[in-house]
Formats: C-alpha cells, structure tokens, sequence
C-alpha cells in the first residue's frame, strides 16, 4: 500500500519506487524557493498537491536527482522496465526534488541547515521566512555557530545562531529528540529561552516527515481495473501542467516530441551549452528548438503547435538530424554578434532572442557567407534589433524567415528595412538609432569595453537634464541619443546635476576622464563646455551616424534608400 506520509514518499523516491517520466522537464528551482518550501513546512503550511501515475508498463523515465547542481540541466540518462511498477511523477516534480534534497542531498555541493534557534515569528512579516534555512558547507556552519562572535558579552537570543543538518534532525527518534536537544543546549551554555527554543525546533523537525496531510497525494489507476491509456495520461500532464507558472507551452511541446524523440530533453541541453561556451549569452532551449522548428519550415509558436499532435509526432521524426546545423549556426551567429556587430551582452536584446531567429536560420542554409555578405547580416542585425521588429511578433518573424532566408542568397536586408518601414516609419538612419538607446551608445562606444562587465554599466545624460530643462531646452534635444553616454555605476553615484566640464574631470572620489574616455565617447573637451551642448549634440550626432556607417559598410544615401518603399 502507497505511504501518503512525506517519510513514505522520500523513501520511495529514494529506493526508485516513485520516478520522473522523460517528458518532465529538469529541476529548475533555486535554493531560495527550496528553502522557502521547507519553511511553510516546518509552519506547518500546505506544500501542494503531488499527482503520480501507477503503472507497470514500459515507460521512460529518470530517478530523482538528490545532490542537484545549480543549471545543469538534465545530467541523468533514462531508463525504462517493462516488469517493475512504479509511480511516475505527472505532477509536482519541483516540491519533490526539493524535498528530497533538503532531506537526503546537497544543493550545489551543499547540505541544508536549519537555525534551530529561529522559527518565531518575531515582529517578521507573515511572508517573511520564520525558519534560517540555508544550503551551507560544514565550515560556513562552523563559522555561523561560533559564539562569541567578538570579545564582548554575549547578546540576546535572537542574535545567536545554532546551525544543525536538517537531514539530522529529520533523523531523529520523535521520543528522544527533546532530550536530545537540552543536552546539547547545556553543552552550548544557552539560556533558559534558548534552550526552550531549541527543543522546540529539534521537536517539530522530528515529527515533520510523519504527516499525512502537508503534502496531498493524487494517485492515477491505483485501484483502477482498467489501465488509463498513454495518451490520456499525456493529456493529464498536459492538463494539469498548462496553468503552472513553471511549465510554459514549450515544455508542453517538449512532452509530445519526447514521446519519438527519446533523448530530446538532454541533447537539446548538451546543445544550448556547446553554443553558450566561451560566449557572452545566453541561448535557451527554447531558442534552439525554435530554430529546429525554423528549419523544418514549421510553425514556431508553440501553443499552436501542442494542439496538433499528428504534427508534432512527424516533427520528432525529423527535427534531430538538423539538430548539428542548428548548432553550428547559432555558434557562428553569436561569432558574428562578437567580433562583427560588437555586441557583447544580453543587454542588448530587447524582448528576447525572437530577432535574432531569421540570422540564425539565415546561417543554416548558408553556411559560410562573404566578408561583404557579413557586412550586410551586421547592418541586418542593427536594424531587426533597434527596431525591434520581431520581438513579441511571432507569426511575423516565422513568416518573414520562411519567406525570405533562402538558400544561395543574400541576405533579404531590403526587405527587412521595407517591413520595418511599412510597421514604425521608419525612414533613416536617424530614425533607427532614435529607437534603441543601449544599441545606439553600443555603436558610438565602438562596443561597450568599459570594466568588460556591459551589464552592470549605467546610461546618463552628458549635459545634465535638470539643467537643460530649467533653461527651456526642448525634450527632443536633451533626451537626444548624442546626449547620453555609458557610465560606471560607480561613478553616475556622483554625477547629480555636475556641470559636464567639471565632472568629467572630478567624477566624486574616482579618476578623472582621460582623453582617451572621452575619444571613446566621441567627445572633448571643448564640446563639454558651458554653451557647448548644440555644438557637442551637433557634431556626436555626426560622429556616431559616420561610426554607425562605418560598422555597416554603407553610404549614408545608400543606407536611407533601404527604407524607401515601393
């Protein structure tokens, strides 16, 4: 008979009895999300629903991982049994794993402890954790427990710390575990609160596992005459997984191709990490597999696609054997991103990686383009992305890409300026780089190099807005593109409404601009004078078209005439 109790569960899990079906998708949860679980339950909260599936037929299916590493994705091969009956997880795999690694694992490399001196609510908010729960080496516990922590008098209750293993504490005998815990509270020299405290935590840790009702356990053909066929359980799965915020309508899809293609799950995540390597992404799996779908010249919206599955089981059929061009082409993609379009940070994909799909089927089908043709794929990715064209604009994109990236061509730039034209009136080079500050101070930088850490850099105006605005200037001119530059956050700390001439060379307590910073910056110092700021908006708005120009390979007429509709 099935053991409801969330001990009965764990060591199911652990012995292999309870597994996850291929089609589930990787553990995706951080720690901060396990040990908030473990705080609802030691308060005693409902942890959920878990729905499991009984069934003695030949399924795929991988056991639960219990030492779990931070994005690994799935790192487990599969296995299958036609003869052993087994509860296959349909719902609740991120309650589970997290479970099972709070109570028998590590989370990278970690063992959770638990501060059995908290759990009072205290004058916490109710959403606040109650528990200090935390993933921890035995020397970060060593170094939170050590009391005194100065060689002043020891302070209150709450101040103090007594990390214990969860894993132990769980261990314990119910019976024994409060005299348990007011021996070691006399070997630690805690007070009467204290010790109080203690006892109570080691307590409710021994008798948490015993509960039938924390976690509510729903069971498919347990007692059922008639085996529910696999096709129902799949709409089960579909079902009752397609409102989860986990979840999304492309592990939906990845459930229906698992069911042909067998190894989907970890090749698709062998191939995100080959095409991340040494670069300064982040491609995910649902790029990749929109790519294949891309490739295949299918529809890539995926709510589309899981309602249709006669197609899906014809595309798990063909989508592998273009899995090795897709590769290639996002890693040659992300080469030209790189050392071509200076483009070096995640920040500058506004709305995704939806804009970057028809360069990447573009490359699939033509695999090795000309300098020149590089040259008009940069100007093309400049222009889907300040555009933003294709972001949030599935069906235009897939139908865009289908049509137009084709074999033994180049690449249909014309056409994309024309759609981006005809959508945003667009015109020109001014226009374009009016729509995407980041991508505009990116070109006028000749790529962002500042500390090599693009993320972390901040945007502000040259002239102070304030200032500007005070004396009537227009909005257009002062929140013009040639008005801003790329910053240290470090250093915009101490910009307030500092006069240009006078900041630049005292940025509060770091060194001042260097001729160099402001040639990077197409600026100087003359331009950052007090009643320069027409004459500095002037001549960077040219410096930064000419740079602009220059990246493209183009004439300013040739660039603009791109834009003329027919």
């Amino acid at each position: 008979m099935f053991d409801p109790t969330l001990n009965g569960v764990m060591a199911q899990i652990d012995a292999g009895k309870i597994v996850l079906p291929a089609m589930q998708r990787p553990f995706v949860w951080k720690d901060d999300r396990i040990t908030k679980l473990i705080d609802s339950m030691l308060r005693g909260f409902p942890l959920g629903t878990a729905l499991l599936w009984k069934t003695a037929t030949m399924q795929r299916f991988r056991r639960f991982q219990k030492d779990v590493h931070p994005d690994a994705g799935i790192t487990v091969d599969f296995d299958s049994d036609d003869s052993t009956e087994r509860y296959l997880v349909l719902d609740g795999q991120q309650r589970l794993t997290s479970l099972f690694v709070a109570i028998t694992g590590t989370y990278g490399g970690k063992k959770l402890f638990v501060d059995v001196l908290s759990g009072e609510r205290g004058d916490k908010d109710p959403g606040d954790a109650y528990w200090d729960c935390r993933f921890l080496t035995e020397k970060e516990a060593k170094d939170l427990n050590a009391w005194p922590r100065s060689s002043g008098e020891r302070s209150a209750a709450t101040e103090r710390a007594v990390f214990v293993k969860f894993q132990d504490l769980t261990k314990l005998a119910p019976a024994r575990a409060g005299v348990i815990a007011t021996q070691r509270a006399v070997e630690l020299g805690l007070n009467a609160a204290q010790t109080t405290r203690m006892t109570t935590s080691y307590l409710q840790c021994a008798t948490v596992l015993a509960s039938k009702t924390a976690l509510q356990v729903h069971l498919i053909d347990e007692d059922s005459g008639e085996a529910m066929p696999i096709e129902e359980i799949l709409e089960v799965f579909v079902r009752v997984n397609s409102g989860g915020l986990v979840l999304q309508k492309s592990d939906l899809l990845m459930s229906l191709l698992d069911l042909k293609w067998n190894d989907i799950q970890p090749e698709l995540y062998r191939t995100v990490k080959e095409i991340n390597a040494a670069r300064p992404f982040n491609i995910t799996r649902d790029d990749v597999l929109k790519s294949l779908l891309l490739a295949k010249g299918s529809e890539t919206r995926f709510d589309r696609l899981v309602v249709d599955r006669g197609r899906v089981e014809k595309l798990a059929a063909d989508l592998p054997q273009l899995l090795p061009d897709v590769q290639r082409a996002w890693k040659s993609l992300t080469l030209l991103l790189m050392d071509d379009c200076k483009i070096t940070s995640e920040r500058f994909f506004r709305g995704g990686h939806n804009s970057l799909l028809p360069f990447v089927l573009y490359f699939i089908v033509n695999p090795t383009p000309s300098p020149a043709e590089k040259r008009r794929l940069v100007a093309a990715v400049y222009v889907a992305l300040m555009s933003g064209i294709f972001a949030g604009a599935e069906a235009r994109m897939g139908a865009f890409a289908r049509k137009e990236c084709v074999r033994g061509r180049a690449f249909p730039l014309v056409q994309l300026t024309q759609l981006v034209a005809k959508h945003y009136g667009i015109s020109s080079l001014e226009d374009l780089l009016s729509r995407h500050l980041d991508l505009t101070l990116n070109i006028a930088h000749g790529g962002i190099t500042l500390d090599n850490n693009p993320e972390n850099l901040q945007r502000d105006h040259i002239f102070p807005r304030a200032t500007l605005e005070a004396r009537g200037t227009p909005s257009e001119k002062t929140n013009h593109y040639a008005n801003f530059h790329f910053l240290r956050g470090k250093d915009n700390l101490n910009k307030s409404d500092t006069a240009p001439h006078e900041w630049f060379k005292k940025p509060g307590d770091q060194p001042p601009y260097s001729d160099d910073d402001l040639k990077e910056r197409l600026l100087t110092w003359k331009l950052l004078q007090p009643g320069q700021f027409l004459a500095m908006l002037e001549q960077r708005t040219k410096l930064i078209h000419e740079r602009a120009l220059m990246l493209f390979g183009m004439q300013p007429q040739e660039f603009d005439a791109l834009f003329a509709t027919s």
